[in-house]
């Protein structure tokens, strides 16, 4: 049975676009299921923008069912794990909004703090982010239950157990750290600003990256 998303009965309008070269503006016919096509004009390599990965983001078989996948759609794949890991955790929390929210908010402020810092990688981060509210049992269930690659696993654990730790690490754990400290000031705060010259001689003094200091600032400083 072929699988219906690259069945071509049941595309319908826009399943062949066009898409405008960078290099040479040349135009480049795609189909939705190609994943990169060469520009007839000066040859260059082009992903398909708008690949859908939906099922491929954790189907195991996916690199046999659309072929085999360039570096910059594997990158993309990786990061879409993420969205998973957030809705396995949400499931194993149940009415536990406390433990929801934190995680959700953890997630935020990395995510901000990721930006400013070149060298993060946002897949790991951010599922060490979510996964932070579940305990290791669980976590060991929600990476067997998205088919989670063995890499990431191990980066993600790695990343936890150093959280734990308090020890020194690499930058996604440092943006990780400054998450929580973020976080664990709003919550002795309970919505009530702090004036800057407390933040200067508290909180700035505990955070690690330059990243972190301006969402702390921002979330936190009246």
């Amino acid at each position: 049975m072929k699988c219906p998303g690259q069945d071509t009965q049941y595309w319908g309008y826009g399943a062949i676009f066009e898409a405008t070269c960078p290099d040479c503006g040349g135009t480049v016919e795609f189909f939705k299921d190609d994943t990169m096509r060469s520009c007839r004009g000066c040859g260059k390599r082009l992903v398909n923008p708008r690949l859908d990965f939906g099922c491929a983001s954790y189907c195991q078989f996916a690199e046999s069912c659309i072929g085999s996948l360039p570096p910059e759609l594997l990158a993309e794949k990786r990061n879409l794990i993420k969205d998973r890991v957030a809705v396995e955790v949400k499931k194993r929390c149940g009415k536990d909004f406390s433990r929801i929210g934190r995680a959700a908010r953890l997630a935020g402020h990395a995510e901000h703090i990721a930006a400013a810092e070149e060298a993060s990688d946002l897949a790991v981060l951010l599922c060490g982010a979510y996964l932070t509210a579940l305990s290791p049992g669980e976590m060991a269930d929600v990476f067997s239950a998205i088919s989670a690659p063995e890499g990431l696993v191990t980066e993600v654990t790695a990343l936890l157990e150093g959280l734990s730790s308090g020890e020194e690490g690499d930058v996604n754990q440092a943006i990780l750290q400054d998450a929580c400290e973020i976080a664990d000031e709003e919550d002795r705060c309970e919505g009530t600003p702090l004036d800057e010259a407390v933040f200067n001689a508290g909180l700035a003094l505990r955070l690690k990256t330059a990243g972190a200091n301006m969402r702390a600032r921002k979330t936190l400083v009246r």
